[in-house]
């Protein structure tokens, strides 16, 4: 029996490790893109999770108006002060009941679920006969809200109450109202449905969603939800609604469409391992040419060769906070640019920042950076934007400064001494400017660091979408140009002007 004896010449055995790196390579790109689908899928959760709940924000905020004119409303009755100061229970439950046949409830803007009517004291006079059928005619849904209260002394009585509970597993949305002036007579509770009022986040995102109970029941899902059922190219998002008593009360399902993502990420690969076969094939090509004309090959030549292969398939991509920061920015765009609905965009500038690192040092001007992010990220609360922006408005009362909530508007550090801020819920020049002097004298204030006083001066650009830009390049563009003119101007806060801009 003979054994077989393979000797390879060095053309082959130089063609053989190329084609094997060659190999390696497009196994590489391979498992590089898996990994990219997956990192983008994550980061991608991410972006939604924080739109679903700045969306979930804005669309409490606007149940609250409606709440608040249906409450006015009731008020502005022509017998209705006349039935109250007489206490005649059965009309004024008339009347409210007459409420749930008006424009906010027949037009499908809320969803009422019952009315009350209380005296100063809290107890309860008149009920609606319409909506939810309770227990007993005495049981106040969501009773926390009254609870809360009647422990408030002074002006404070004369500012609306918000809660978020459940009324028998189900979310609803609870406004306690006052009527009467400065002197409160008494006051309408306004209990409405929550979750007939998120099912606007799917006009919002355009996604289909679905929502259920912590149970498992489904009390909504979009009629598109069972076509992408199946769909390996759809992204679920899975998001909790937490009560004001921060207990998880309702589950929000997002399904975002990644069929484009897909499609061009699979042409993409496949390319890039086209290429490298075409490449190995190319190289080999080569590598016998020399050696045809050469009885000593150049193996340094050709080891160099080899290492400018691997390196091609094995470089990295670094994601920087710029990066993440435009990133969101293009996903609000799209997801807003079919409405055109507007929100802001700043650029922050540190003017004294140099003079500090000259005087104290790099390690103090790295601390300060870090207190400033963390006075950014302190006042920048979701809940505090709505709240603070338009505070003059009934009921918008700031929270503490130790209010503690888990979701932030988008700060990000763009380097040196600039920052980045995103706020969606700043629809309007002056909704922006407030929460940019807000801004200015936060971080106006000065800093105390290892014993020295140091103070520096912000000075903020605007810009606001549609109107300075349609995408994320001009958006930071023309904020930067406005930061660069309120700097010139000596202004602390400036929005984008194009007439002025291009005088520069």
């Amino acid at each position: 029996m003979k054994v077989l004896n393979l000797r390879f010449s060095l053309a082959d055995k130089i063609s053989m490790t190329i084609v094997v790196v060659g190999v390696f390579g497009v196994m590489l790109v391979y498992y590089i893109s898996d990994s990219y689908k997956n990192f983008t899928y994550e980061h991608h959760s991410q972006a939604i999770a924080q739109l679903i709940y700045l969306e979930i924000d804005d669309l409490i905020e606007d149940l609250k108006e409606n709440s608040l004119d249906l409450a006015l409303a009731i008020e502005h009755e022509s017998q209705f002060t006349n039935d109250f100061r007489k206490k005649l229970s059965e009309d004024l439950t008339q009347q409210l009941d007459n409420q749930f046949h008006q424009y906010f409830v027949t037009a499908g803007v809320i969803k009422l679920l019952k009315l009350y009517i209380l005296d100063t004291d809290f107890t309860l006079l008149s009920t609606s006969s319409e909506g939810v059928k309770v227990d007993k005619d005495s049981e106040l849904i969501c009773p926390q809200l009254s609870q809360l209260a009647v422990s408030r002394l002074g002006s404070e009585r004369l500012q609306t109450m918000t809660r978020i509970c459940t009324y028998k597993n189900h979310p609803v949305y609870a406004v306690i109202v006052p009527f009467g002036g400065l002197k409160p007579k008494g006051y309408i509770q306004v209990i409405t449905d929550l979750a007939y009022k998120l099912r606007k986040i799917e006009d919002a995102l355009a996604m289909p969603i679905q929502m259920n109970l912590l149970n498992g029941d489904a009390i909504y899902e979009s009629n598109s939800w069972q076509d992408t059922q199946s769909g390996k190219d759809y992204l679920v998002a899975n998001l909790p609604v937490f009560s004001d008593d921060n207990r998880a009360i309702i589950n929000i399902a997002l399904k975002s469409d990644m069929t484009r993502f897909n499609k061009e990420m699979i042409q993409h690969r496949n390319w890039v391992m086209a290429l490298a076969f075409v490449t190995t094939a190319l190289t080999v090509f080569i590598v016998l040419l020399i050696l045809q004309r050469s009885t000593i090959p150049p193996l340094a030549k050709i080891h160099d060769v080899l290492e400018k292969i691997h390196a091609n398939s094995s470089g990295t991509d670094s994601k920087t906070s710029r990066l993440l920061f435009e990133q969101l920015l293009e996903q609000m765009i799209n997801l807003r640019q079919k409405h055109k609905n507007r929100f802001s965009v700043m650029i922050l500038d540190l003017t004294h920042f140099k003079t500090v690192n000259q005087n104290f040092g790099n390690v103090v001007g790295d601390i300060l950076l870090l207190e400033v992010e963390q006075r950014l990220s302190s006042i920048l609360r979701d809940s505090d934007l709505i709240s603070w922006v338009g505070a003059d408005m009934p009921g918008h009362t700031p929270l503490s400064a130790n209010t503690k909530t888990q979701y932030r508007a988008t700060i990000a550090r763009l380097g040196g001494d600039e920052f980045g801020l995103l706020l969606p819920s700043a629809h309007t020049e002056g909704q922006a400017i407030a929460v940019a002097k807000r801004i200015v004298q936060t971080l106006n204030k000065p800093f105390y660091i290892k014993g020295n006083p140091i103070e520096i001066e912000c000075k903020i650009g605007i810009s606001i979408y549609p109107l300075h830009g349609e995408n994320e390049k001009d958006l930071i563009r023309t904020a930067d140009k406005a930061m660069y003119i309120a700097k010139t101007h000596d202004q602390t806060v400036y929005v984008f002007n194009p007439d002025e801009s291009q005088a520069l």
